[in-house]
């Protein structure tokens, strides 16, 4: 728009993109840095580039009946200033066209209708100080998008706040939820969801246009769903934030995933596998070619299990690529892909490209269609060795969602190695937990003895008062055989291969794990119900079937 206008030249253009390549530093200040043209003359363009109107405060002060309007600190920490009134409406001057979330706290403040309009950075200083005096408040100030914003304006606190709480008590995710006369915010702590605060439905306006603008999501579209991310700081730690905004009959609901890009990825040892899992799983990941899946529900440490299996083959001698959806973990050593839809970076589009670059392992984050499902396994019918995430209840499931797609079953019986199914217990607190005798529930549904002594939760400072910190796993695993391939050559129906997944000594029930983990300690019967459904006569059964887990 500069160059269009004969403000700057083409000369001056091009000086200003080259230094923009080198350091993080926006267009307009660069020109003005570099005297291309004047700060009145960028503004006003950014101004007319954001379809808002342009306001000179050079040398003008507004009226005290305007800016009493709005309190000192208040003013200062939002770069904003009241500077006229037209038709009920009070018109404000910010610095920063990207401020546009300053109306709805300016709209909290005041409880009145705001339009905003753009000042030069200095001129908006300016004015504020004639009009306020000069800024007596402690914190520095940082510089955004050529002007000056308060690093702790009141919904940046409460956004910051709620992010170093999340943090600080281990959540997953954050969920902010609008009702008709409050906000609710819960953090989801070991898959248990709790109550973290609760505010005013006034604050709710500014703190979701806040993640919004933050998450890079259109923040007048309140119709229809949004997927965004943010990067977050908290306390040295780098946090990737997968934001997911939902239309509700109250408002709009926000659920926010943290992910620790800096967190450290556990080992195969410490997944929680008993000795005999862990022994079968190892086996399997060390095979040249083939096709294994891991399977459970959203949140149930799947990615968290092929991580592990990733770190353990990670060698020089191995060339390991993967293509997820995000990228959720950064492994030295590894290259990952993140999948892009709307330029055509999709699953089979980058897997097809991978084969290209002759690795050795491949990980596809999750199968979710036909195509992907057959790319993958033809993969690991050329001598890769594939791993991948499907969305099941248990591990034969896995085989009948891959029928449901359309892939043909002697691709399955060809290439599929073994499924992991597997779910997330939340682990007894190592500080509290207490020794009592077996309770009714126990016997029934652990088959153990009226005396034996089995662990309780009780609740202390170290786990918030839950009796529970951390989780702990709970695997069921299916490793193909002869019997089983050969019912999918030979069978089409679905249920002739449950049967002889059932009569395999290479199927091991969830269940078992779960019961072996509650009577070890790990864990409470509470737990195993919730996570497992298990029926107390079969798990008596199974568990005086099957040895006990290792401590």
């Amino acid at each position: 728009m500069l160059l269009e206008s004969s403000a700057i030249s083409e000369e001056q253009l091009r000086e200003a993109l080259a230094v923009q390549k080198q350091r993080s530093v926006l267009l307009g200040e660069q020109l003005i840095a570099q005297q291309a043209c004047s700060e009145d003359l960028v503004y006003r363009a950014l101004a007319k580039q954001a379809s808002m109107a342009y306001v000179n405060l050079e040398s003008s002060t507004p009226s005290n009946s305007l800016t009493s309007l709005l309190a000192k600190q208040a003013a200062y920490e939002l770069t904003a200033l009241p500077v006229a009134e037209k038709d009920g409406v009070l018109i404000v001057a910010i610095s920063d066209p990207r401020q546009v979330v300053a109306v709805d706290t300016l709209n909290f403040l005041l409880d009145r209708e705001i339009r905003l309009v753009i000042a030069a950075p200095s001129h908006l200083q300016g004015a504020l100080e004639r009009a306020y005096g000069p800024d007596d408040s402690a914190p520095a100030t940082q510089v955004v998008g050529g002007g000056q914003q308060h690093e702790e304006a009141p919904i940046v606190r409460l956004v910051n706040r709620m992010f170093a709480d999340a943090v600080k008590q281990r959540a997953s995710d954050i969920h902010i939820e609008p009702f008709a006369n409050r906000v609710r915010i819960r953090f989801r702590i070991d898959g248990k969801l709790i109550i973290a605060d609760e505010h005013p439905i006034e604050v709710f306006a500014p703190l979701i246009s806040h993640i919004k603008v933050s998450g890079g999501l259109d923040i007048a579209e309140k119709r229809r769903p949004q997927d965004g991310r943010i990067e977050h700081t908290v306390d040295g730690h780098e946090l990737d934030v997968r934001v997911s905004v939902l239309p509700t009959n109250n408002g709009q609901t926000c659920v926010m995933r943290l992910l620790d890009r800096e967190a450290n990825l556990i080992s195969l040892s410490d997944l929680g596998m008993n000795e005999e899992s862990l022994e079968w799983f190892s086996r399997l990941i060390e095979r040249p070619s083939g096709i294994f899946l891991v399977t459970g529900p959203t949140g149930s440490g799947k990615t968290t299990t092929l991580y592990a299996a990733l770190q353990t083959l990670n060698r020089p001698d191995k060339k390991i690529l993967t293509v997820e959806d995000p990228v959720e973990y950064r492994i030295p050593g590894i290259n990952q892909v993140q999948v892009h839809p709307k330029i055509g970076l999709t699953f089979p589009r980058v897997l097809r490209s991978f084969l290209r670059q002759a690795p050795n392992i491949v990980l596809v984050g999750e199968i979710r269609d036909r195509e992907t499902a057959e790319v993958a396994i033809q993969a690991s019918l050329t001598g890769h060795l594939v791993f991948s995430t499907v969305h099941t209840n248990d591990a034969p499931s896995a085989v009948t969602r891959l029928l449901d797609m359309g892939v043909p079953a002697f691709l399955i019986a060809t290439s599929l190695q073994g499924v992991l199914a597997q779910r997330l217990l939340r682990r007894l607190c190592s500080e509290c937990a207490i020794e009592e005798k077996a309770s009714a529930l126990d016997q029934s549904v652990l088959g153990v003895a009226k005396d034996t002594l089995i662990k309780r939760p009780q609740g202390c400072r170290y786990c918030n008062g839950t009796g529970y910190r951390g989780r702990i796993g709970a695997f069921e695993w299916l490793g193909l055989d002869e019997t089983m391939r050969e019912t999918l050559f030979q069978s089409d129906n679905p249920s002739d291969f449950s049967s002889a997944v059932e009569s395999s000594p290479n199927f091991k029930r969830l269940k078992f794990d779960a019961v072996s983990k509650a009577i070890a300690g790990f864990t409470t019967v509470e737990e195993v119900l919730r996570v497992t459904k298990v029926d107390a006569v079969a798990a008596n059964e199974e568990t005086n079937e099957q040895p006990q887990a290792q401590e």
